[in-house]
């Protein structure tokens, strides 16, 4: 069940969408192992690219509630958002530099899925809610 924030407003289940996007990302990698050890490894990496700077995000955007916190509530999203895209840019440096052999079409396909599952996990989740 979510819990509501003192205001009464219910918090979003970011721990269930992100268990969610976890489980999408072990099927996805491993039906990219199924072409090979390097696109398995690589799909793996995609979507753990994707995966690490969301949690940081929600982390951190998701910490404060209630009307008399909403400058805390910007200044976090903000903070939350720049992180992500700092955090996405290092680890897709690290394993450009660092990986090889690296499949890089299993790698940007399971990136590009985790996004897309991004966007409907909150509506699969409060469908699923309502019944």
């Amino acid at each position: 069940m979510v819990k509501a924030a003192p205001g009464g407003i219910l918090r979003p289940p970011i721990a269930r969408w992100l268990a969610i996007e976890s489980v999408v990302l072990v099927l996805v990698s491993l039906a990219f192992l199924l072409r090979g050890q390097v696109s398995g490894y690589s799909a793996l990496l995609g979507g753990l690219i994707f995966l690490l700077p969301h949690g940081y995000f929600a982390l951190k955007a998701f910490r404060y509630s209630g009307a008399r916190s909403a400058g805390k509530i910007m200044s976090s999203f903000y903070q939350g958002e720049a992180g992500k895209l700092i955090l996405c840019a290092i680890f897709f440096t690290m394993v450009f530099k660092w990986i090889r052999p690296l499949d890089i079409a299993a790698l940007f396909l399971t990136f590009a899925i985790m996004l897309v599952t991004n966007w409907l996990t909150p509506l699969l989740v409060s469908s699923t809610q309502r019944r």
